[in-house]
């Protein structure tokens, strides 16, 4: 099972860095075509969101899986090692539930959000608010459960996480 969350880990990373490059090409492409040519082109604005909003959750699961969040351990350094372990565990299990509720909750905003359109870009079945800003959020979100889940296993076998770069 952990070779599979690298992979995934790893495929995630390389989408997010993909995206990082496809904000500065669109971004870029907008700069020029407006500044130098005096002619903008449409829709660079809206792939420079759009990306900017699958990266930001993505990236979330794969900052999460490499224990990169921002965290307060004022309460972990004081107690003994077991109870730190069961305060680790705690926490990602709050990850797990709180992500699972809002998963809910996303789940009944799909109707009303695929009748949205997104700035310029031709309304289609691909191009619904529903696509291009929940389904990311649902892909970050469940991809950070899997990861907690790998973090608790790893936590009760007493083993180190196996974050892949």
């Amino acid at each position: 099972m952990t070779m599979i969350l690298n992979g995934l880990h790893r495929t995630m990373l390389w989408l997010c860095a993909a995206l990082a490059i496809t904000i500065i090409a669109a971004l870029s492409v907008q700069i020029i075509s407006r500044y130098v040519f005096n002619a903008p082109v449409h829709m660079t604005d809206n792939i420079a969101e759009i990306s900017l909003i699958w990266m930001t959750f993505l990236g979330a699961a794969v900052v999460y899986r490499e224990g990169g969040h921002i965290g307060l351990d004022l309460m972990a350094s004081r107690v003994s090692p077991p109870v730190q372990k069961i305060l680790r565990i705690v926490l990602h299990a709050m990850v797990i539930a709180v992500l699972a509720y809002v998963l809910t909750q996303v789940r009944q905003l799909q109707p009303l959000m695929s009748r949205l359109e997104f700035g310029t870009i031709p309304k289609g079945p691909l191009t619904s608010k529903f696509m291009l800003v929940l389904l990311p959020f649902g892909l970050g979100a469940g991809t950070t459960i899997l990861f907690a889940l790998e973090a608790i296993w790893t936590e009760l076998r007493g083993g180190k996480a196996e974050a892949s770069a």
